[in-house]
């Protein structure tokens, strides 16, 4: 007898899922703080850091699904995605922030689509994973410092969009390589791409 695949509703997925599910609170507690918010800072670590979570839960368990590996980069980018909107909402960080953070983000999910059209994968690069924790930095330094206007806070922003722009650039080279680049072995990696 044929042995099926892991359930698409399992628990690392489950996880993926509330993770998912605290984007919009987060976004609610950042717009209706005047100034800075612990509130959203907190449930931003928690979902943030809860990635590392699913991830542990999928490989242990044995429990990775195509399910699981679309939605778990997605989310990543929903949490870092609403967070700074809700941010720029509140004019703590300026929008074109957010733009250049949702354009890579769309760039890059066309580039893995086209590396897959192609017949490999994109995996997650270092310098992604290095984005992606200096992201989740900056949204929670800028969630709780009182003035975020500061020359050292607007320093980490422009180093957080330069981090962004050049895992950008790091994909694109990779697509460039084509079947040469690293293959992703561990779809569900501690921190996305």
């Amino acid at each position: 007898m044929r042995r099926s695949g892991p359930p698409m509703l399992n628990p690392a997925n489950a996880i993926t899922c509330a993770r998912a599910l605290a984007a919009p609170f987060i976004f609610l507690l950042a717009t209706s703080a005047d100034g800075a918010s612990f509130g959203a800072a907190a449930l931003f670590l928690v979902a943030a850091g809860s990635d590392a979570l699913d991830g542990y839960v999928a490989r242990s368990r044995d429990l990775i699904t195509p399910l699981g590996t679309l939605l778990d980069p997605f989310v990543d980018k929903l949490l870092v995605c609403s967070a700074l909107t809700a941010l720029a909402v509140s004019g703590r960080v300026g929008m074109w922030v957010v733009l250049v953070v949702v354009a890579r983000e769309v760039g890059v999910t066309w580039m893995r689509n086209v590396a897959r059209r192609r017949g490999f994968v994109l995996a997650s690069l270092p310098m992604g994973k290095a984005k992606m924790a200096l992201q989740c930095v900056t949204v929670v330094v800028l969630l709780t410092v009182p003035s975020p206007g500061a020359a050292w806070v607007d320093a980490l922003v422009l180093a957080m969009v330069a981090a962004t722009l050049a895992s950008w650039l790091d994909c694109a080279w990779a697509l460039r390589r084509g079947p040469d680049a690293p293959l992703s072995t561990e779809p569900r990696t501690a921190i996305g791409a």
